[in-house]
Parts: C-alpha cells; sequence; structure tokens
C-alpha cells in the first residue's frame, strides 16, 4: 500500500481523537498519544479500518472487528495506527501494560524502564513468598516486544539482554536435542477444549512412548540449567564495554528487527525519544553474537547428554516426585492478535 495513504489515514485518524489535535504544541500531542483514553482509540480505530480497508464500523464495534482481523490484514493497520500512538523520532510503542497514569513518557530511558520493572517485579515477589531473598539487578531479565519506524518502513521488534537472546537459543534448539534423546510428541489430553468457567482448558500432554517421567525430568534439568545460566552469563557481560548487536528477521510479510543489549550500561544512553540514534554508536557486528550461541548450544547440549545419561542409569518410576497439578484455563479471545 501507497505509504502516503497510510499517512493520511492517521492524520484524519487523529483528528478523529480529538479535533484540536493538530493545534497543540509538540510535547502535548505526544502526551496524547501516549496516555489516548479507550474512547480515542476506538475512534482511531475506526477511522483506519474505514481508510485502509473500507470496512464501515462505528467506534463502539471497531475493536471487535479489528481482532477478528486475519494476520494478513493487519500490517498497514498497524502501520498507521503507530503513527498515531507511539513517540520520539521513530515513534517507538513498546507493547506493555503501564500502571495506571503511567507510560513511555515518564521513563527517559531504556534503562529507567527496565530497572523499574525490576523493582516492582521485586516487590511482587516479597510479597508474593514469605522466603523470597530478592536477587540483584541485571539488564532486561525480560524481553520486550515494540514496534518503530526505521527508515520510513513499519517495523515489528524485539528487545533482549544479550543474556536472554543467548538462554532463549540454548532453549530453543535444546528442544531438538531432547527429542533425538527422547522421542516424543504433544498430544491433546482428555480435558483439552472442556469449557470452564472463565473460559476453556488447555491440556496438552506429552508422549513419549512410556518414557514421560523421564522426559519430565530432562526438561527439569533444561529448566534448571537455563536459570543459572542466564545469571552467569549476565555476571559476565557486565565486564565488556557497552554494545547493541541487531538482527534481521524478516518473515511472512512483515519487517522484524532484534535489537540485543550485552549489559546495563548499554541501556542507559538509550532514550525513548531518539531510540535509534542512541543505539547506532554503540552497534557492533552481529557476527559475535552468532559465534556465541554456536557455542552455548554445543555447551547445554554436552550437558543434556549428560544428564541423560544420569537418568536413565539413576531414574526409579517407583519414585514420584511431588509436584502441584496446575490447571490452565483461557480466556475467549486470548490468542486473537497475538501481533495485533
Amino acid at each position: 500500500m501507497d505509504k502516503s495513504k497510510i499517512k493520511a489515514a492517521a492524520r484524519r485518524a487523529l483528528i478523529a481523537a480529538d479535533p484540536d489535535y493538530y493545534s497543540w504544541p509538540a510535547q502535548q500531542q505526544a502526551q496524547f498519544r501516549a496516555t489516548m483514553s479507550d474512547a480515542a482509540q476506538a475512534r482511531i480505530e475506526s477511522v483506519l479500518l474505514k481508510s485502509l480497508l473500507g470496512v464501515q464500523c462505528t467506534a463502539e464495534n471497531a475493536d471487535e472487528i479489528w481482532c477478528d482481523l486475519p494476520l494478513s490484514k493487519l500490517n498497514n493497520l498497524n502501520w498507521s495506527k503507530l503513527l498515531t500512538s507511539g513517540i520520539g523520532d521513530d515513534h517507538i510503542f513498546l507493547n506493555e501494560s503501564m500502571a495506571e497514569n503511567k507510560s513511555l513518557l515518564d521513563f527517559n530511558s531504556l534503562y529507567d524502564f527496565d530497572y523499574d520493572d525490576y523493582l516492582f517485579q521485586e516487590q511482587a515477589n516479597k510479597k508474593e513468598f514469605k522466603d523470597y531473598k530478592g536477587r540483584d539487578y541485571y539488564a532486561l531479565r525480560f524481553s520486550r516486544w515494540a514496534r518503530l519506524i526505521i527508515n520510513d518502513q513499519f517495523y515489528y521488534a524485539t528487545l533482549y539482554s544479550l543474556a536472554s537472546y543467548l538462554t532463549d537459543e540454548i532453549e530453543d534448539k535444546s528442544h531438538d536435542c531432547i527429542n533425538k534423546l527422547i522421542p516424543h510428541e504433544y498430544v491433546e489430553g482428555k480435558e483439552n477444549g472442556k469449557q470452564v468457567k472463565g473460559g476453556f482448558r488447555w491440556d496438552i500432554q506429552a508422549d513419549a512412548g512410556g518414557k514421560e517421567k523421564q522426559l519430565d525430568e530432562l526438561n527439569s534439568c533444561l529448566y534448571s540449567y537455563v536459570q543459572e545460566r542466564w545469571l552467569e552469563l549476565s555476571k559476565e557481560f557486565t565486564q565488556d564495554s557497552p554494545a547493541v548487536f541487531i538482527e534481521a528477521v524478516n518473515q511472512k510479510g512483515e519487517l522484524n528487527r532484534n535489537f540485543i543489549f550485552n549489559n546495563e550500561d548499554a541501556l542507559k544512553p538509550i532514550r525513548w525519544k531518539h531510540f535509534l540514534a542512541d543505539c547506532e554508536p554503540l552497534i557492533a557486528e552481529f557476527s559475535k553474537v552468532t559465534k556465541r550461541v554456536e557455542q552455548e548450544v554445543a555447551k547445554a547440549e554436552v550437558y543434556l547428554q549428560e544428564s541423560y545419561e544420569d537418568i536413565m542409569k539413576i531414574f526409579d518410576p517407583k519414585v514420584v516426585k511431588l509436584k502441584k497439578k496446575m490447571k490452565i484455563v483461557v480466556a475467549p479471545g486470548a490468542f486473537d492478535g497475538v501481533r495485533g
């Protein structure tokens, strides 16, 4: 679709959200985009649906129509919507729930946002778990989804710490290793899809040809390894000069970028309002990450092989680990618009 049409739709949508929008100073406009009400957002969505897809709707039913659209229809809509909700030079928008009366504008840098979230998580854990001992802060324990404009094009982005990126790669590639050691597949359990209060039951179980308990133990080993490795890597990278690694991951007609920050010092100079410009002087060769991924995956495979051999030697099927059973209930529409 013509970029000018996408931009024109965004301008009409902002006027529909508030007729005075273009008479405001830049700071007031940014504040409005970052903190707009649900009602204003609904008016924006109804204008974008009509302008870009020819869908006739009202503000009252725009959200429902938007959520029902196939992913193939969302890219241009999301592009135009980003122009109505993003901030700064790159119109960046973070797919995160904010505390009440908070927005991305309340955090000058990526570090400010991440450290504030760390404090929130620590407070929540101490409240929920009486014996929680706390943990030290390291950059981006959890990856973040974002959207932004790069070279006048709409992009999806994921923000990682280098430690989290590497452990995600370890976890992802280790599943193939585990499947070679204990071949298995996941099948629907008896209660999958069963209607219950609040949604439906999620019941997917492993079929490992009688080795389900050994598989469970090996998966537990992988989980513990990944947690320990993340901490070790995070500590290691604090000694390095700050760096940002950027990976292009373009698929299914979408433009995607991974932004990988090696440590806390790499987060501090990255201002939300000038995200790409602040990343630029810190960009390092991605080949360094690729090489480290290969090393970490190989190391994990050795660990899994050794763990598997130990499990098969000493595993006693009569000994059952005490585990709290969890019943997972999925709310209707929970998987709608994952990239919406």
